[in-house]
């Protein structure tokens, strides 16, 4: 088994003893080197060979978001594996978007840590059970307040605007809606665009979306 350089990166001393004394027993492991901060692990990175990088989160100088962000840039073949206490989605997906290959908890198994860094290393992404469930629950949150947001916004069409949104679907033009409601092309458009405006999307597909997903066609 290929021999996989770890670095670790935490600002709490005795958490950085324990993950170091955790893993300097495995064959395949072997620690690069610890530092204190993202600057500190910056630093110490250069030059030393690293596959590797388990970094936190809250640290002082630089935290590990920003750390990722450089490390991401100068050395882009480094794997970077998130391991901190910050459980809350807005930090999950900020640290999988600039990069980091992976994300777990610090009351993390020993074995899952191992699996993870081994996943991390082979250029897979990893997150632990309780990372996935907390993204899965966001992304569930957040249907559900699109759906109350819409439900809003839906309750300010006009009977008018409904009428030409139910034209819209059946594909007529603006000029075929204006000939059918005996209004002017120009008062269809302004229907339209306010439409657009009060549901807050950019196009008529994404309004005809939202129109039947509420039932409103």
């Amino acid at each position: 088994m290929q021999e996989i350089n770890v670095f670790v990166v935490d600002d709490h001393q005795i958490f950085l003893d324990g993950i170091v004394s955790l893993l300097d027993d495995e064959p395949n492991i072997k620690i690069a080197g610890t530092a204190h901060s993202g600057k500190q692990a910056l630093e110490r990175i250069k030059g030393t060979k690293v596959d590797v990088v388990l970094m936190d989160i809250n640290m002082p100088e630089m935290d590990g978001i920003e750390a990722t962000k450089q490390l991401r840039k100068t050395n882009p073949d480094i794997k970077i594996l998130m391991l901190t206490m910050h459980s809350e989605p807005r930090f999950i997906k900020e640290c999988l978007e600039i990069g980091a290959k992976g994300y777990v908890l610090k009351n993390i198994s020993k074995d899952d840590l191992l699996k993870a860094i081994d996943t991390v290393y082979q250029d897979k992404s990893y997150l632990d059970q309780d990372v996935q469930e907390k993204l899965i629950s966001s992304i569930s949150n957040a249907d559900e307040e699109d759906d109350r947001n819409y439900d809003e916004l839906a309750a300010q069409i006009t009977q008018r605007e409904m009428e030409i949104l139910q034209l819209i679907a059946l594909g007529l033009t603006s000029q075929d809606i204006a000939n059918k409601l005996f209004i002017s092309k120009n008062t269809v458009e302004t229907h339209r665009k306010n439409m657009l405006a009060k549901l807050n999307v950019n196009n008529t597909a994404a309004l005809l979306k939202i129109a039947y997903k509420k039932g409103l066609v």
